[in-house]
Parts: C-alpha cells; structure tokens; sequence
C-alpha cells in the first residue's frame, strides 16, 4: 500500500506542477517525511485554486480522468465555499483529498512557510514540522482523535533540535492548543511503534 501511495504522491504532485496550481502535502505523508513511519489510508494536499483558477482544475482532472474518479462539480463547489473535494484511484481505492487555501490567518501563514524537499527523490512542497505539529493540534482540538497527538508528538521530538520554538508557541496560544503543545515533550513513542 506504501509503495502505491508514493507512487500516487509522485503522480499527483507531477500534475499539480504541470498544471500551475500551488500545493503543500499535509497530513499523514507530511508527518512520514518528518520521522514518524506508518499507515495512511489517503494522501493530503493543500492547493490554492480560485474560482478564476477553474480551468487549471480542468486541465488537471483531464490528465487523470481514466484512472481516477473525479467530480467536476465537486471541484467547482470546494472552489467556492473554500472547503475540499477528493480524487479515487480507481486500481488501488486510495484517496486523495485536497484542501482549498482557505483566508484563515493561520491557513495563509503556513502555507506562505511550505518549503520545497526531496522525496521520493522528487522535488516536492511540503509543510514545514512546525506548520504540521500545529495543524494536527488543531484537528486533535477539533476531533478530540489520539492520533494527530501522537502524530505531533513523533514530528516534534524527532524534529525538536530544528524547531523554530518561538514561532510553535506564538501559534499554539493563538490556535489555544498550547497544552497539547506542552503534552508533546511527555509521551512515549515507544507505546506507539
């Protein structure tokens, strides 16, 4: 599954290159770039598309009609109220999820911070280990899910001696996740292999 994962991630980020729309990885594939090996079931994007951006979309969704299944009108939806839509692999049924840019301060400053790295010797943007510890802050607040905590927890102890700490503790106080912040130190990742 791993292997179709980056084969897909090397695919896709091709296309949205080769297609002019911005982009960021994030979620899962973000946290296995910064140290934690595992499973994902889908592949996370952040893309900025507006509604004059449309056609880009297109052109993307006609390089890949036949091996995925895409909905237009989703796309066209997500574009307007900012929020997601999602592409099928048709041969594997792994997902890729793409999320509008959004105005949000914090949406909009990590995505001005995404930085470009080797993966899967390919060049590709990624959000930085900070950007990543604070989103997966923000969906623990959110869904209360153990897994973006300890995804965070692997992401800042692997990453600590490279962390802006001043920029992960402003953010935690403005997105009031500064106690899961402080949790981080204290877990046990070895609980988690």
């Amino acid at each position: 599954m791993q292997e179709d994962q980056a084969e897909l991630l090397k695919k896709i980020t091709s296309l949205l290159d080769n297609s002019n729309i911005e982009y960021m990885i994030t979620g899962a594939w973000s946290v296995i770039f910064y140290g934690r090996p595992r499973a994902s079931h889908d592949i996370d994007f952040v893309i900025e598309l507006e509604k004059k951006d449309f056609p880009k979309a297109k052109k993307l969704v006609s390089q890949i009609k036949n091996e995925f299944a895409v909905q237009e009108d989703s796309i066209k939806e997500a574009i307007e109220k900012k929020d997601m839509f999602n592409f099928f692999h048709l041969s594997t049924g792994l997902k890729i999820d793409f999320w509008l840019l959004t105005n949000d301060e914090f949406d909009k400053m990590r995505f001005s911070r995404r930085i470009k790295v080797p993966i899967l010797d390919k060049e590709m943007v990624i959000s930085t280990a900070e950007d990543t510890i604070l989103q997966k802050l923000r969906w623990h607040k959110k869904a209360k899910i153990e897994k973006h905590l300890i995804d965070a927890a692997f992401v800042y102890q692997i990453q600590k001696e490279n962390l802006t700490q001043k920029y992960l503790k402003d953010w935690a106080k403005k997105l009031k996740v500064e106690e899961d912040l402080e949790e981080l130190e204290k877990i046990n990742l070895e609980d988690y292999f």
